[in-house]
């Protein structure tokens, strides 16, 4: 790839936009919803929205209208009361006492008990792979007696009486209540067969499934029986949009009434003042780096190259001039609005000191550096080009690759690239959605197999403390041994920035990635 100069680079970023032809003046009128009827715009849906086996977030966007978890958030990011109202801790976290709402029922008109909350955690362990309910789960006796199939029962799970559950983990587990878990009618849910989830919902959530076409839309409907009361809509309908510039262009023609604006599209909305009054944005609660794998590449083991190649990247110039001021720095790999980290040291740009780490390093002005791929989903290709100059110029031998969604979301699950764009988006208001769930060494999700025995033992104290205050402060401290040894390089991290019509409120985004529903 040929080396573009930064400032050169960043001036042409914002002039790329113009190509798109993305005008927000004269939409079609006449193609303009149904009264009651929500349209909402996704790139791509997912191939099965089973409730109990999701691990991406858009699944989890169109889920999260049918299916309720014991504690939800608010578009602040402050836990709320779910399905549970009230919650207890041991001061040791291994034992928690959950009371549920009473009167709720679920899609399939059963009432929901304590017995199905029980029963929702042993039916997603019973699946295969790692999903969101796995992890949250991992602490819990007698997970892996369930998970090798050694028994269908989850020995930690007690249920109390009909509204009250007691949970005992095998180790402190002081945000239990908090990470996301869907509640499911499991037993109309068998009844259903193995494909349930296709054809039905049985959740608790504020819609109900009326149908689903694989890949092209999902339509829900208002459920009448939801304990929230009434909701905004009649139906909502999920479309499929494709990538870059169909959603804006499905906008622009009502024929969608809510879409997300891509990263590469975002420069061209933002100065398009046609769609002025459409945008709507929200700080995410995601960490956004690049992966590097040590196994893959040599030189990525040396602490010096991995710092050169943070430092060659201006991360203000990005936020400012590319994602056009809707974006944060952060310092870290945890969002500075779960945790203010006065320990870490800002990010900062400095070539200089970057071709003294490399010619530290062994490899002056990048000789030496075997040559490593850089992969990215094709709706981020313009940033990286970025980042990949940057490289370029500094003599590493970095290349751009793209890959189809599906195929990018595979390998990098099993580590198949040199280095690849590796984003996580909190489900629950704590660092400990990304300092255990990323960077502890039994993680199932930890993007590069990074390990470090003194962070473990940090994170294991943290979850004995059910006080937030008090882990904050060791937040800090594990944080900063992930900063030291930089296993991930942080990126900008750009808001949610949407196109919405007007029947739509302020905060339909969530920080989280969500879609307020209720």
């Amino acid at each position: 790839m040929p080396a573009v100069p930064r400032r050169r680079f960043l001036g042409l970023a914002g002039s790329l936009a113009g190509a798109a032809a993305l005008s927000g003046l004269g939409a079609a009128s006449s193609l303009a919803a149904p009264d009651g009827v929500l349209r909402i715009g996704v790139k791509a849906l997912p191939g099965a929205l089973n409730p109990l086996t999701v691990s991406d977030l858009v699944a989890r966007q169109v889920l999260g209208a049918m299916y309720e978890s014991l504690t939800t958030v608010d578009a602040n990011g402050r836990i709320l009361p779910g399905l549970a109202v009230a919650w207890d801790a041991s001061e040791d976290a291994r034992r928690w006492r959950l009371r549920l709402r009473e009167g709720v029922v679920f899609h399939t008109g059963r009432p929901f008990t304590a017995r199905d909350v029980k029963r929702s955690f042993e039916a997603a362990l019973a699946t295969e792979g790692a999903n969101f309910a796995v992890l949250a789960l991992s602490k819990v006796k007698g997970f892996q007696a369930l998970r090798t199939r050694s028994t269908q029962e989850l020995a930690g799970v007690s249920v109390l009486d009909e509204h009250t559950v007691e949970v005992i983990c095998d180790e402190p587990c002081a945000i239990f209540p908090f990470a996301r878990f869907n509640i499911v009618d499991v037993d109309a849910a068998q009844q259903a067969g193995p494909t349930w989830f296709r054809s039905m919902s049985a959740g608790t959530g504020p819609y109900r499934l009326v149908r689903a076409a694989e890949g092209i839309r999902i339509d829900v409907e208002a459920n009448p029986q939801w304990r929230g009361g009434g909701v905004p809509f009649n139906q909502v309908s999920f479309l499929a949009t494709g990538v870059g510039n169909d959603g804006i262009t499905l906008f622009n023609d009502s024929q969608v009434d809510f879409t997300f604006v891509d990263t590469d599209a975002l420069r061209g909305v933002i100065d398009d003042p046609g769609f002025k009054r459409s945008l709507s944005n929200v700080q995410r609660m995601q960490m956004r780096v690049l992966a590097l794998d040590q196994r893959r590449v040599k030189a990525f083991t040396d602490l010096r190259v991995r710092q050169a190649m943070s430092l060659l990247i201006d991360r203000e110039a990005m936020a400012e001039r590319f994602f056009r001021g809707v974006a944060t720095v952060h310092k870290g790999v945890v969002p500075p609005a779960l945790l203010s980290n006065d320990k870490l040291m800002p990010l900062t740009y400095d070539p200089a000191l970057a071709g003294k780490l490399l010619k530290d390093a062994g490899f002056p002005e990048g000789r030496g550096m075997e040559p490593f791929s850089v992969a990215v989903l094709p709706e981020y290709r313009r940033e990286f080009v970025y980042y990949v100059s940057q490289w370029n110029n500094a003599g590493i031998p970095a290349r751009l690759v793209t890959a189809p969604r599906d195929e990018f979301i595979a390998r990098s699950r099993r580590r198949d690239y040199d280095a690849f764009l590796f984003g996580w988006t909190a489900t629950y208001p704590d660092p400990m959605n990304f300092l255990d769930e990323l960077f502890t060494s039994r993680s199932r999700f930890n993007p590069v197999g990074w390990s470090n025995p003194t962070y473990d033992d940090l994170i294991q104290q943290a979850m004995a403390m059910p006080d937030p205050v008090r882990r904050a402060e060791i937040y800090k401290d594990a944080e900063r041994i992930v900063m030291n040894e930089l296993p991930v390089i942080p990126l900008v991290v750009p808001d949610y920035v949407a196109l919405r019509g007007n029947v739509l409120s302020d905060n339909f985004i969530t920080p989280f990635g969500g879609l307020n529903f209720g």
